[in-house]
């Protein structure tokens, strides 16, 4: 046998049975992957599939990325950011508080750097820490990095996030 005739005798068998999903009739989506964030932000809620969650010393860093095609992205990018200390409690943000938080909303960010914002104002709670899952509330208000003139505020926040 030719090996052009070996290879097709071994290829057509592999081609059919990858072309036999795209003929079933039924239409099986995939599930959703879980909220694992949720907040408001300029009067729309938002919600994120994604998030992390890092130990450093006695702090929990909590990262939040929202992508622009996720589910209510509304065609933008969120990424909150929040340090906490790491014990379960309230934290008010504010000059020389245990907590802070910054945000950037790419789509309504404005100027040619997309200004990110640094929570002055507002609280982190952790409602649950275990050795592997941090989670809890925020609200925060924040002023522009660039423009120091502009605020913007995110309430309601929730967050679950594997450590």
């Amino acid at each position: 046998m030719s090996t052009s005739c070996y290879r097709c005798a071994i290829l057509a068998p592999v081609g059919v049975l990858l072309a036999l999903p795209a003929c079933s009739k039924r239409n099986d989506a995939l599930p959703e992957p879980p909220v694992v964030a949720s907040w408001v932000i300029d009067g729309q809620e938002r919600t994120s599939i994604l998030t992390r969650a890092e130990v450093s010393n006695d702090k929990v860093d909590v990262y939040i990325y929202q992508n622009f095609a996720g589910p209510s992205a509304k065609g933008s990018t969120v990424t909150v950011t929040l340090f906490i200390p790491k014990r379960a409690g309230t934290y008010a943000i504010g000059p020389n508080s245990l907590a802070s938080g910054s945000f950037i909303d790419l789509d309504t960010s404005t100027g040619n750097n997309k200004d990110g914002y640094a929570a002055d104002t507002g609280s982190i709670t952790i409602s649950t820490l275990t050795a592997t899952t941090v989670s809890g509330t925020f609200n925060l208000t924040g002023k522009g990095y660039i423009n120091k003139q502009s605020t913007k505020s995110l309430t309601n926040g929730k967050f679950t996030a594997t450590l």
